[in-house]
């Protein structure tokens, strides 16, 4: 495969899947998490995701149904067609689902700043209510609570 530029990356095969997945998440949430995608797309199972988010699984891409190439190749698209939608980054943080200690979640066996980065990337609407949801400014953790940039935990 082609390696993923600006110039070519409406040509890729994943493109129309990803808009498609994108504009529905849009209208339903107001943002597009790359979980979600991922769910949507088939190329993750809810279940993994819980099992995962419980902390019964190390790292998350230890259960895609893709190899790691799609995924990253996925990843760069949704940030590329939100980057045209005019879509806002937002670093989402991804906690353990226990009671006492939360600790962050793993994306990734190696740890990767950049990779942990890019999957818990959500991409939110600046216009507020503009796919039908009024999302805030906000962070939003994996338990569903907003956290405002002042009480956002920053990663090492």
């Amino acid at each position: 495969m082609k390696k993923i530029t600006v110039a070519n990356y409406r040509q890729d095969p994943y493109y129309a899947q990803i808009v498609k997945v994108a504009e529905g998440l849009l209208r339903e949430k107001g943002f597009v998490a790359p979980l979600e995608l991922f769910i949507r797309t088939d190329l993750l199972s809810p279940e993994s995701v819980e099992n995962w988010r419980r902390g019964r699984i190390a790292y998350l891409e230890r259960v895609m149904r893709c190899n790691l190439g799609k995924a990253s190749r996925i990843l760069r698209i949704l940030r590329m067609h939100a980057h045209d939608l005019d879509l806002k980054p937002s670093l989402t943080v991804y906690k353990r689902w226990t009671k006492g200690s939360r600790p962050l979640l793993r994306f990734s066996k190696t740890g990767d700043h950049n990779i942990e980065d890019a999957y818990a990337r959500h991409f939110v609407s600046p216009l507020k209510g503009s796919f039908g949801s009024g999302v805030k400014d906000a962070l939003v953790d994996s338990a569903g609570s907003h956290m405002t940039g002042d009480q956002h935990a920053t990663r090492d």
